[in-house]
Formats: structure tokens, C-alpha cells, sequence
């Protein structure tokens, strides 16, 4: 046990001084909250382990280490992928990657890892190790593994928050779909309306076609933003309520049952603003725990959930702020 958490440490060092070299800032990197990540203390114990018959050869250590190493790591990987909905690590854009959960380049690292750990490191260790007591050794092992296992239970708690907060926000967004293509049909109709109300009144024929032409302009300007990313589908809601706001003022003057259309409408609007208050409330509740995770992990990715995932990447510390803004 203190093998695992000693190479859990260490490995922890090493993805903090990668971050500290590559970001000039200090991310404190991995699932828990604790100074280790439990993915080195596995991959070191199974190299330790398999190695014992090819110790006396680097370029075998080298090449069974990669194996099995590269093994834990895909396992880890694709467990917490289908347990937490969320990659903590992700190799899709390296070359010769597994499902993104390893690649050429972590496997060349954990055989050089390998070697340096068999060859090397734990030969110097080892007897220092075996001098500890039997009975120090076994209350330091016990100590650890409580203050892990507390982390662990608090860390998988933080992970699920984030897991639900992704399917909320996805369920949010197919509403938001569908909101948007029944506000296009309500503006199909509107012009519609006009178009046959025009065609009954001939001197007015060009300023009511102008009004469907600006109609349709309005929305089509808001769908290409939306497609464009500009805007998300929560603020092109917003805007076509607002246009529809200007054109049914525009229009009830002329088309007798616009009030129909204004309170479907209304209906519409009512369903859009109370969806968007549960998921604002669920996004502050779940994101005080679940923004720890993005920023310790800041290489990790949804695949399932991958528009909502890079919604709350650009926002880091958001629901802090709405939730300070609120008070």
C-alpha cells in the first residue's frame, strides 16, 4: 500500500510540473482532491509486478511495462468514460490513439517510466522501505487509505454532479430545439396570415410583403447566428421572442386573431423562461462541485455530452458568480 500511494505522489508531481512548465500556473491535476493520482500507483504496482521475470532486461522491461501500463490506463479510461459520462484524459488528437484513451506517445512515457521505476527507482527505495516497521508501516497504510477512500467518496460525488448537470443541460438544449421549431412554424404562419391579408387589399401589397420579408430576415438572421455559434439556442430564444414582440405589434392591427398568436406565444415563453430557471438553479447547485473537476482536469472532454461540455468550459466559475450576483 504505501508503494501505491508513494507512486501516486510522485505521479501527481509529474503532471503538476507539466502544467506548471507548460502553463505557468499550478493545476492540481486528477480525479481527487488529495496530492495523488491512483492511475501512476496502479500502473506502477502492475509494472513492478509483471516485470519480475524480464527485470534483467531494460528493452523488456521497456516493452512489457508500455503493455501493461497502457493496459490500466485504457481500463481507467474507458470506466470512468462509461460510469461519469466525461474523458479525465483525452489522446483523440494524438496520433495513433486508442478511443482517446491512450496513444503511441502515453505508451512511449510509461516505457520510459517502466524502466526508470524497475532499473532504477525501486531498487534504491526498496531497502529503505523494508526498514520501516511492520506495525508503522500498516497504521501509515490504513491512515492513507482512509483519508483516500473519504476523497474518493467526495470526488465520485463531484463526478456524478457533473454527469447530471450535462444531462440536464442536453435535455435542455433538445427542449430548446423543439421551442425553436415551433416558433418557426408560428412565424410561418404569421406570414402566411399577412400574405393572404394582402392579397385582399391591393393598395397595401408592397408594404405587407415587406413586412413577411422582414419577418423572415429577422429569423433567419437569428438561426444563422445560432449555427454560427455566436449565440446559443438560450439567447436566440430570446431574441426571436423579442422580434416576435415588434412584428405582432406591427401586425395586430390588420390581422384579426393576432391575439391567438400572442398568447401562443406568451405560452411558449412562459415554458422557455421556467425551463430556463430550473436548469440556472441546478447549474448553480451542481457546478459548486462539479467546476473543481474541470479546472483540475483541464485536458478532459464528453463525448457524449460534448455540446454541453464546452458550454461549461467557457464558463469556469460561473455559477459561483451568479449564485454572488443573486445574493
Amino acid at each position: 500500500m504505501l508503494v501505491f500511494y508513494l507512486y501516486s505522489f510522485a505521479g501527481w508531481c509529474w503532471e503538476v510540473s507539466l502544467y506548471l512548465v507548460k502553463e505557468r500556473r499550478f493545476v492540481n491535476r486528477g480525479f481527487l482532491t488529495g496530492p495523488i493520482l491512483p492511475i501512476y500507483g496502479f500502473g506502477a504496482l502492475s509494472v513492478l509486478l509483471s516485470c519480475v521475470p524480464v527485470k534483467e532486461s531494460v528493452l523488456l522491461v521497456a516493452l512489457v511495462g508500455a503493455v501493461v501500463a497502457s493496459f490500466v490506463e485504457y481500463v481507467t479510461g474507458w470506466a470512468m468514460e462509461a460510469l461519469f459520462h466525461v474523458r479525465y484524459w483525452d489522446y483523440s488528437d494524438q496520433p495513433l490513439n486508442l478511443n482517446g484513451h491512450i496513444c503511441a506517445m502515453s505508451a512511449a512515457t510509461w516505457a520510459v517510466f517502466s524502466a526508470m521505476i524497475v532499473c532504477v527507482v525501486h531498487p534504491m527505495l526498496r531497502p529503505a522501505m523494508l526498514r520501516v516497521a511492520p506495525r508503522m508501516a500498516l497504521i501509515a497504510a490504513c491512515v492513507l487509505t482512509a483519508f483516500a477512500a473519504v476523497d474518493t467518496v467526495f470526488a465520485v460525488r463531484k463526478a456524478l454532479d457533473l454527469r447530471r448537470l450535462l444531462e440536464s443541460m442536453e435535455r435542455y438544449a433538445k427542449e430548446l430545439e423543439a421551442l425553436h421549431v415551433g416558433l418557426d412554424s408560428i412565424s410561418g404562419r404569421i406570414g402566411d396570415m399577412v400574405h393572404a391579408f394582402a392579397g385582399r387589399v391591393d393598395a397595401r401589397q408592397e408594404e405587407l410583403f415587406a413586412g413577411v420579408e422582414h419577418i423572415t430576415a429577422a429569423r433567419e438572421r437569428v438561426k444563422a447566428l445560432m449555427a454560427e455559434k455566436r449565440i446559443g439556442l438560450e439567447e436566440g430564444a430570446r431574441q426571436r421572442f423579442a422580434n416576435f414582440e415588434r412584428i405582432l405589434t406591427e401586425v395586430a392591427t390588420y390581422l384579426p386573431d393576432s391575439q391567438l398568436l400572442r398568447r401562443e406565444i406568451e405560452d411558449a415563453r412562459r415554458k422557455y423562461e421556467e425551463q430556463t430557471a430550473l436548469l440556472h438553479d441546478e447549474r448553480i447547485r451542481r457546478m459548486r462541485r462539479a467546476e473543481k473537476v474541470l479546472r483540475r482536469n483541464p485536458t478532459a472532454s464528453s463525448q457524449r455530452h460534448s455540446v454541453a461540455f464546452d458550454v461549461l468550459r467557457q464558463r469556469p466559475g460561473k455559477a459561483r458568480r451568479d449564485k454572488t450576483q443573486s445574493s
